[in-house]
């Protein structure tokens, strides 16, 4: 190889037009706590690397939180993984709202995001819009009733916390049911319309 060739080789290796085996960070582990937590398993039914299939159920309104192991690897799957989460309400209430938050941790790696939040879907609700929900929040609204299950999709992106490293992140959920004062207001509703009913019935047999 003569010396202009080795330049040029230097130069685009250095520019990242040729790159040697990509690294990226991988989940290791995903481990359960919290006092909302029934039940929870990881449900091996994929061979693909990236794909993450988990089901867990509520037995309060508490927060469930999953505690996500990343490790790196050279050459890798990489980002991002695609999750499914079979979600049970056990609590005996209905819901009205569920929500999905990330926390990174303040050494070992940042960066871990939702990736292409938007086109996150939790079955029976609705992803509340920007900037209720972005990379690291997921907001929805909805209805669940209680002994009901609901399936969550999305991508999620961890970060590489480096060669020999390993680092974890939390996704908090938590549902929500409706306040005392929104019931109050629907009784409320309920009898203004049953005695308007009742006044129009008095006035046709009058």
């Amino acid at each position: 190889m003569n010396m202009r060739l080795k330049l040029l080789v230097a130069a685009l290796a250095f520019g990242g037009s040729i790159s040697a085996a990509s690294a990226a960070g991988v989940i290791t582990g995903i481990t359960a706590s919290g006092g909302g937590l029934g039940t929870f398993d990881i449900i091996s039914n994929t061979t693909d690397p990236n794909v993450l299939n988990l089901t867990k159920a509520f037995d309060s309104l508490d927060p469930i939180v999953l505690t996500f192991t990343v490790g790196h690897t050279d050459g890798g799957p990489g980002n991002p993984y695609a999750v499914t989460e079979m979600i049970t309400n056990d609590t005996g209430q209905s819901w009205v709202d569920f929500h999905f938050s990330i926390t990174e941790p303040e050494t070992g790696g940042q960066g871990v995001v939702f990736t292409n939040f938007n086109s996150s879907e939790l079955t029976g609700f609705t992803l509340d819009s920007a900037p209720s929900s972005g990379p690291r929040n997921l907001n929805f609204t909805g209805e669940l009733a209680d002994q009901g299950t609901t399936t969550a999709t999305f991508n999620l992106s961890p970060f590489d916390p480096g060669a020999g490293n390993t680092a974890t992140f939390t996704l908090t959920q938590v549902p929500t049911i409706p306040e005392p004062e929104t019931y109050a207001m629907l009784l409320a509703g309920l009898g203004l319309m049953g005695g308007m009913a009742r006044r129009r019935n008095r006035k046709g047999n009058a």
